[in-house]
C-alpha cells in the first residue's frame, strides 16, 4: 500500500485496509502524518449516503423502490430541490441515484422519508459519533436547523465529520451489518522482552440486519460498475479491473479544510458477495496547484489498485487470492498465543518453585545420655517435641507437644535437643523459619 501511494504522486493519502468481521487492521498508510493525520475528522462528504440508504432501507423500504425524478445538475441541493418536480427532468432509481451520487434525491429521501430523529439515530447506529478506537476522534453532526439543512446532512453535502478510521469501520459494516472494534497491536513486549497480552477486541455489534446489508452492498456495486467509481475499477479495455471479483463501495467529494483541498473518499468491501477486505481511501487534491496533487489520482483508483495487488496475480483475479493474508495473520495470532502460554506456564512453574518449602532436617542426631537419677527409674515411652528454628538452623524454642514420660525425663531432653545441629527449612531455595516436631523414643530397663 505504502507502494501503491508513492507510484501515485499523491502528497496527502490515507489508506487503510482491514478484515471486515473482526476489526484486524492489515495496513494502515499515510503519506504525511504530521499535514494530514489519521487522527482527525474530515468531511464525510457522499460517505453519508450510505448511511441515509441504510436509514432508507431499514425505516422506509417503499422508498428504495420508487423512482427519484430531479431537474438540472443532480449534484446541486436548493430548497427548491427538496420538491420533487410532477414533469420533465430525470428519473432514476433508488439504486442508480447511490451509484452516481445523486445529491437531489438522497436530499429529498433524508427529507421527506426519513427525517431528522431517523436519520440522526441512524448516523449514530452507524458509529459515527463515537470514537473508533483509541486516539482517534470520534465523528460529529452540525445542529440541523430547518429542512435544506437536514437534505445537505443525508446527501453528504454538509454537516458531518469522521475519520478515515471511522470511514473504514463504516465500510466493514456492509460485510455482515456489524460494527467492528478497529485494532492493529499484533504484539506487545515489556521491558524484558516478554510477550504481553493484547486486551480481548470488543465482539462486533449488529447495527443493520443482515438483509439490508446485503441490499447495500448490492446496490453499491452500481457504483463501481457504472457509477461514480466505473473509471477507476475498469482496464484501459473497458475490462473490470478485478476480473470476476466484484467490488461495492461509495466515494464521496467535498472541499474542505485543514488542510484546504478538495477531498476525495472511497470505502467499500470485496468481494462484494461474501466480503474479505474492507477497505477506505482518502486523498487531497490542493486545488490551488497545477499538478492536482498528483495528475488526478483519485480516492477510488487508489483503492481499486489495492484490491488488484489483493486479488489478482499473473493468472489473474479470483476471491480466494486473498487467503495467504489471513494465513499470515492467523500464523501471527497463533504465533503469539504459543508464545503467552508457553511464557504462563514457565511463570507457574517458576511459581511453584518459589513457593515450594522444604521442610528442616536434623543433621547429627547424638545419642541422649541420661544422668544416674533417670537411669535408675525404670521408663518406657515417646516424647514428641515441637523444635521452633531461626532463618538460620538454630534451635529457637522447645516445647513438648506429646509425652508419656515423667515430667524430668522431658525437660532432661528438651534441654538436650537446644544443642543440635538442623538445616533450616526453605522456601523457593530462600531460608526460612519454621517447626520441625521431632518424636523421641526413651527406655529405661
Amino acid at each position: 500500500m505504502r507502494e501503491i501511494l508513492a507510484r501515485s504522486g499523491l502528497s496527502l493519502a490515507q489508506l487503510i485496509a482491514m478484515d471486515p468481521a473482526t476489526g484486524e487492521v492489515f495496513a494502515y498508510v499515510a503519506t504525511d502524518p504530521q499535514a494530514f493525520p489519521a487522527t482527525r475528522a474530515y468531511p464525510t462528504a457522499s460517505l453519508m449516503k450510505l448511511v441515509t440508504a441504510a436509514a432508507v432501507l431499514r425505516g422506509a423500504p417503499g422508498a428504495a423502490r420508487r423512482d427519484c425524478r430531479y431537474l438540472g445538475s443532480p449534484y446541486g441541493v436548493g430548497a427548491e430541490q427538496l420538491i420533487p418536480p410532477r414533469s420533465g427532468g430525470q428519473v432514476e432509481s433508488f439504486e442508480d441515484a447511490l451509484a452516481i451520487s445523486n445529491n437531489q434525491c438522497f436530499a429529498r429521501l433524508a427529507v421527506r422519508d426519513v427525517g431528522r430523529p431517523a436519520l440522526l439515530a441512524e448516523i449514530e447506529r452507524a458509529g459515527l459519533l463515537a470514537s473508533p478506537a483509541a486516539g482517534h476522534p470520534a465523528g460529529s453532526v452540525a445542529p440541523v436547523a430547518d429542512s435544506l439543512a437536514l437534505g445537505r446532512l443525508g446527501s453528504g453535502l454538509a454537516g458531518s465529520f469522521l475519520s478515515p478510521l471511522a470511514a473504514a469501520r463504516l465500510g466493514a459494516a456492509l460485510a455482515r451489518g456489524e460494527l467492528v472494534e478497529p485494532h492493529w497491536i499484533a504484539h506487545v513486549r515489556d521491558a524484558a522482552g516478554e510477550l504481553v497480552a493484547v486486551p480481548e477486541t470488543a465482539a462486533p455489534r449488529r447495527i443493520w440486519e443482515p438483509e439490508v446489508a446485503e441490499a447495500l452492498r448490492r446496490s453499491l456495486r452500481g457504483v463501481t460498475e457504472r457509477g461514480t467509481a466505473r473509471r477507476a475499477f475498469r482496464n484501459e479495455r473497458d475490462e473490470p479491473l478485478l476480473g470476476s471479483v466484484a467490488v461495492a463501495g461509495k466515494t464521496g467529494t467535498l472541499r474542505g479544510e485543514n488542510p484546504k483541498g478538495l477531498y476525495q473518499w472511497f470505502v467499500g468491501v470485496a468481494p462484494a458477495e461474501e466480503p474479505r477486505i474492507a477497505i477506505a481511501a482518502l486523498v487531497v487534491h490542493d486545488l490551488e496547484s497545477s499538478e492536482h496533487g498528483g495528475a488526478g489520482t483519485n480516492a477510488s483508483q487508489v483503492a481499486a489498485e489495492t484490491l488488484r495487488a489483493l486479488f489478482c496475480d499473473g493468472a489473474g483475479c479470483a476471491a480466494d487470492r486473498i487467503e495467504p493474508l489471513y494465513a499470515r495473520a492467523t500464523a501471527r495470532r497463533a504465533e503469539a498465543t504459543a508464545e503467552l502460554e508457553a511464557q504462563r506456564a514457565a511463570r507457574e512453574r517458576a511459581r511453584i518453585a518459589a513457593e515450594r518449602v522444604v521442610p528442616a532436617r536434623l543433621l547429627e542426631a547424638p545419642e541422649i545420655e541420661l544422668p544416674l537419677s533417670l537411669r535408675r527409674r525404670k521408663a518406657e515411652g515417646e516424647l514428641v517435641l515441637v523444635v521452633s528454628l531461626t532463618p538460620s538452623g538454630d534451635v529457637e524454642d522447645v516445647r513438648v507437644d506429646e509425652s508419656d514420660l515423667p515430667t524430668r525425663f522431658a525437660r532432661h531432653v528438651s534441654e538436650k535437643v537446644r544443642s543440635w545441629k538442623f538445616a533450616p527449612a526453605t522456601r523457593g531455595g530462600d531460608p526460612i523459619a519454621s517447626e520441625l516436631r521431632l518424636r523421641i523414643p526413651i527406655q529405661v530397663r
